[in-house]
């Protein structure tokens, strides 16, 4: 059958776009360059520089970045003048292996060469399709002397808390905590070898870490952890200032007051004309007490001694001695 010939083009243009899905500009391939990193922090840490950064999620097109297929680390001294080209191609290389963006940190050894100069750390990411990104934001580092992780780190039990001890040349000091299972929080800075944790809660288990400091970017290993679950097995303070005087038909003492949170109360000993001592008052929480069961001319001693929450009861007081009025 014979069409005129106008008839037939449009019969077949339909189809022509029918198979066609875009209309519009080819786009280009995606080239996977990873974002450049920005977030590089680094500080010096016993004989490694710690290196810690975020590879991004994202390529140089705005498009989402699944894979990497290296990460390039250098560390070098700072040319000076400074040149960047200098610095790449002296600097030692330290790959990290990586397969998807996200956070990392490697520890980097640290060369002797290096104490005492000024070092440049920098970073860049390599995509699945072999393209590197730009170098990241570039750190600098004077490197002193390593410090050493503190020393003969302890932990103890002891009525006013956990106190802590170790040795260390460090001039400063981080303190971390963990309660149980949770993460380790910085707990205190200190400059002495020495912290005396007060708030803690017996029955508890702690897990505590010290780390030597100076500057910030200068921080020695970590010691620890010291594991400890303090127990209230302490008797309280023994009483002091015991005084005795005759009063109206009564002979009056008094004694400092005790201020431990511990404390429960005073049990209060006499003894007459040298006999034995004998407990005539129990827990009674005040720092006074006045025994009427006296007689005039008879010498009496007495003795206080204070008794904690755990029931633990103290060594008593020197004595005092009084003759009755």
């Amino acid at each position: 059958m014979n069409r005129p010939r106008g008839v037939r083009r449009l019969l077949v243009a339909p189809l022509v776009l029918a198979g066609c899905g875009y209309i519009g500009p080819p786009q280009a391939p995606s080239l996977a360059i990873p974002q450049r990193i920005v977030d590089l922090t680094v500080a010096e840490r016993g004989d490694q520089i710690l290196a810690q950064f975020t590879i991004p999620s994202m390529s140089t097109q705005g498009l989402p970045l699944d894979s990497i297929r290296s990460v390039d680390l250098r560390a070098g001294v700072t040319p000076n003048p400074w040149n960047q080209a200098v610095w790449e191609a002296s600097a030692s290389r330290i790959e990290i292996p990586a397969s998807a963006p996200g956070a990392l940190s490697k520890a980097i050894p640290l060369n002797k060469d290096w104490i005492g100069k000024e070092v440049t750390i920098g970073v860049r990411a390599t995509g699945p399709k072999g393209k590197t990104s730009d170098w990241s934001n570039l750190r600098q580092l004077t490197i002193a002397p390593p410090l050493a992780a503190p020393a003969d780190f302890k932990a103890e039990n002891t009525p006013r808390g956990v106190e802590l001890s170790w040795r260390s040349s460090a001039p400063h000091y981080h303190i971390f905590r963990a309660t149980g299972d949770a993460a380790p929080e910085l707990l205190a800075d200190s400059d002495q070898t020495s912290w005396l944790d007060s708030a803690i809660e017996y029955g508890a288990s702690y897990r505590y870490y010290v780390q030597g400091f100076s500057g910030e970017l200068q921080q020695s290993p970590v010691a620890g952890p010291q594991t400890i679950t303090p127990e209230d097995v302490f008797a309280p303070a023994i009483p002091s200032g015991l005084a005795a005087e005759q009063g109206t038909n009564a002979i009056e003492l008094s004694w400092e007051r005790n201020t431990e949170p511990r404390f429960q109360g005073y049990n209060v000993y006499r003894s007459v004309d040298g006999g034995p001592f004998v407990k005539i008052a129990s827990r009674i929480t005040a720092p006074t007490y006045s025994d009427h069961d006296i007689s005039s001319g008879k010498k009496y001693r007495y003795q206080v001694s204070a008794v904690a929450t755990n029931g633990k009861e103290s060594d008593r007081s020197q004595p005092v001695e009084i003759t009755a009025q």
